[in-house]
């Protein structure tokens, strides 16, 4: 005999349910159905909703958005590189015979012809040779040369920054001088407005040795273009005096027409 036939046998028969079990399990049925239909009909009623709002928008002029203005500079470009150009090139070039007129002699090595302290290890030549290329941070260009003095006895490297605005990371406070660590800063007023500041440093490495000289003249145009151009030296010699590298930072050349 199962446990169940003895407690069978134990309790007897049970009582008839006073519950409608049938009826219970139909009106549940009917109350979820009826909730699903509910649910349905929100959803259709938000979607006519956004469909007649989306058409008052089309119809009503006054509430569309407004047409972008033309930008005076072109939009930004992200990429993970430099990307050389041939407007890249250009902009070099004008910046090297900008230099020239400034100091007449001046010629140019490759970047492969530059030994340890930016001395000349091949023939220097009159076209300007280096890396020129659409700096990836923003529209802008980046230049590095290698200029030699007349008598080919030493070299500078050059390097120009000119970008649309300035950039995070780079120095976004480009007319302050003090928070930089230099050994001498000067602000000034350029053309047009331009907000002019001269820096110099001499750099020993880390641990001693090598020391680096550098000149640098940053450039911020009320249109927000900035320029950045600055010469290196292993020995103290420069092919630019100080006022000659602020006007060549100040030339229509160095000034990217965006």
């Amino acid at each position: 005999m199962t446990y169940r036939e003895i407690f069978d046998a134990a309790i007897g028969h049970a009582p008839p349910s006073s519950i409608d079990l049938d009826g219970v399990i139909l009106r549940q049925r009917r109350l979820v159905r009826t909730r699903r239909l509910g649910a349905y009909a929100s959803a259709a009623g938000g979607v006519l909703a956004l469909v007649l709002g989306a058409g008052l928008v089309v119809d009503r002029p006054d509430l569309q958005p407004a047409a972008p203005a033309s930008a005076s500079r072109p939009p930004h470009r992200k990429s993970n590189q430099h990307l050389p150009t041939e407007a890249a090139g250009r902009y070099r070039d004008g910046v090297a015979a900008a230099l020239v007129a400034r100091a007449p002699g001046v010629r140019w090595v490759p970047p492969t012809g530059v030994g340890r302290g930016v001395v000349p290890t091949a023939p220097a030549r009159d076209a300007p040779a280096g890396v020129a290329s659409e700096d990836y941070r923003n529209v802008g260009f980046s230049v590095r040369a290698y200029p030699v003095d007349p008598t080919g006895a030493f070299g500078n490297e050059l390097s120009v920054l000119a970008l649309a605005e300035p950039q995070p990371g780079l120095n976004r406070d480009v007319m302050d001088c003090g928070k930089q660590i230099v050994d001498s800063c000067g602000l000034s007023t350029g053309p047009d407005g331009a907000r002019v500041r001269e820096t110099a440093r001499v750099m020993e490495a880390f641990g001693g040795g090598d020391v680096t000289h550098f000149r640098r003249v940053d450039v911020l145009y009320p249109d927000g273009t900035w320029i950045r151009i600055w010469l290196h030296s292993r020995d103290g010699r420069f092919v630019l005096t100080p006022e000659q590298l602020r006007d060549l930072a100040l030339d229509p050349a160095a000034r990217p027409a965006w």
